[in-house]
């Protein structure tokens, strides 16, 4: 099964604010196994049927989450329960283990509650996440980090760092500030950066001057470097000639 699972999650998640339905934390990190647990809220007015199912992901150059099977070869997850019901207003924790024949590894604990309904009663069934991802004892390194290209669209306002982890080992990036001239931009939240991977990372930019400046932020170490910027459609044209790495 291959899913473009960032909207449908994105989507999921919004669907389960509006209900009143939440999964807490969304996200977590843990070095070589996890032992932990998460909580499910249910704050509508009605009892909730809930399934778990764990999945795997891949994640693209360009951000995108696909969903994907789990690994069950290497990646090896045990669910206190698999399924449950919830109660108004009530919650639920669960707990779970999970260990693999190699790191780092990452996968995803999908709730799916059923009996939801909308304002005009309508049945929905809305999916909540759980993203696990299991570091490797040694931390991505500086070394490992490599930027590639800066590019900005004047039209859309908008610019693109294409970053590179030429490493074997998981990271994250918890910030990623833009500046040039006297104006200045910071990416939403966080993104992984997935071994032997490129991804883009885009920040809007409505400053008057293209940024040239990028300051990165991670566990470890930061790096505080300038590129050239590239205008999109000259980018646009150079990565449609170029070859694939």
């Amino acid at each position: 099964m291959r899913a473009s699972a960032w909207l449908l999650l994105a989507a999921v998640s919004a669907a389960g604010k509006l209900s009143g339905q939440s999964v807490s934390p969304p996200l977590a990190e843990y070095q070589e196994r996890a032992r932990s647990s998460f909580l499910l809220q249910n704050a509508s007015i009605f009892p909730l049927t809930v399934v778990l199912e764990v999945r795997g992901f891949r994640i693209t150059e360009r951000g995108e989450v696909e969903d994907v099977p789990l690994d069950t070869t290497r990646i090896h997850v045990k669910l206190s329960e698999m399924s449950f019901r919830i109660p108004p207003r009530g919650t639920r924790t669960v707990f779970y283990e999970a260990t693999t024949d190699s790191l780092p590894a990452w996968f995803n604990i999908l709730s799916a509650m059923s009996g939801v309904k909308t304002e005009n009663g309508l049945s929905v069934r809305i999916l909540l996440p759980h993203v696990v991802y299991l570091n490797q004892k040694k931390p991505l390194r500086k070394e490992e980090v490599a930027l590639r290209r800066l590019e900005f669209d004047s039209v859309s306002k908008k610019a693109r760092l294409l970053l590179e982890n030429t490493g074997p080992n998981l990271g994250r990036v918890y910030q990623l500030t833009l500046s040039g001239g006297h104006s200045r931009a910071e990416q939403a939240g966080g993104f992984p950066l997935i071994p032997h991977q490129r991804r883009w990372a885009e920040v809007p930019w409505d400053g008057p001057e293209a940024p040239s400046h990028i300051s990165l932020r991670c566990a470890r170490f930061s790096i505080d470097t300038t590129l050239s910027p590239l205008p999109a459609y000259l980018a646009a044209d150079s990565a449609a000639s170029a070859p694939r790495p």
